[in-house]
């Protein structure tokens, strides 16, 4: 009997039986000679053992895909209308398999759904949602975290304001702008609340930047953020400042967050 429900012909198809492992790794963990070469046991052999467990248990591996299928599965509902490229979300789910199967990370599994799902509700086309996966997978809690920060502190209502022609000519519509003096007078603000959300005591002021400094040059690094030069460090206590990206902007829409300002980002 046919199925008319896709998604159903998909899951009995290939959905119903287990993933095929490598059987002969999987036996490592079990082997003896394998526990031999730890005859103390203790610490190091504990932590061996989870790992093999985590890459070559059939079970557990099993149970994950279903479950990443299930959440995956439940974002399909606008997806006859959606403006995302087909081929961009089918590679972005393929990755997002690839990556929860080997690291077994729940936050970035509920992140990857999370994204796919708004990019493929979204009224406008998100490229390149495949890389938003990638980047996804390569960021710590930390990198997010500070994130966050960036759009707390450097993107706030208000921010953009109108900017008329010289001649005030009436035929010419206004240009939104934000002036860098927006951000950098607000680096002293951003190195204390990324301070704060990084864990360190923040009360006589003479805590290290380096810390903070270093996160938001990887978020550079990953294109997410942008450094304003607003005067020559000196190290550890010169405060910095950084902006986000449109990639930037465009990944915390996609992960949820409240981001204001962004149709000016996106403007045409």
């Amino acid at each position: 009997m046919a199925i008319d429900n896709p998604i159903d012909a998909f899951e009995q198809q290939y959905m119903q039986e287990e993933p095929t492992l490598p059987t002969k790794l999987a036996k490592v963990v079990g082997d003896t000679s394998f526990k031999l070469a730890f005859p103390e046991g203790g610490l190091a052999l504990e932590i061996l053992m989870k790992v093999g467990d985590a890459l070559f248990d059939r079970a557990s591996a099993t149970e994950r895909i279903n479950v990443l299928w299930e959440m995956v599965k439940g974002e399909f509902s606008h997806v006859d209308t959606t403006k995302a490229s087909h081929e961009d979300v089918q590679k972005a789910i393929q990755l997002a398999f690839w990556y929860d199967r080997h690291e077994r990370d729940d936050a970035k599994r509920a992140r990857y759904v999370k994204l796919i799902g708004n990019a493929l509700r979204s009224e406008t086309q998100i490229q390149d949602v495949a890389t938003f996966v990638q980047t996804i997978e390569q960021l710590n809690e930390r990198d997010l975290t500070v994130l966050k920060v960036l759009n707390l502190v450097m993107n706030k209502e208000g921010d953009w304001k109108p900017q008329h022609s010289p001649a005030e000519n009436p035929s010419v519509n206004s240009v939104m702008k934000v002036h860098p003096s927006t951000f950098i007078q607000r680096s002293q603000e951003l190195a204390v609340q990324v301070a704060m959300a990084l864990g360190q005591r923040i009360e006589t002021n003479t805590f290290s930047r380096e810390e903070g400094y270093g996160v938001c040059n990887r978020l550079k690094g990953f294109g997410l953020a942008h450094e304003i030069d607003a005067q020559t460090r000196e190290l550890p206590l010169t405060n910095y400042c950084f902006r986000l990206s449109t990639q930037g902007i465009r990944l915390l829409k996609l992960l949820g967050e409240d981001v204001p300002n962004f149709d000016c980002y996106f403007k045409d």
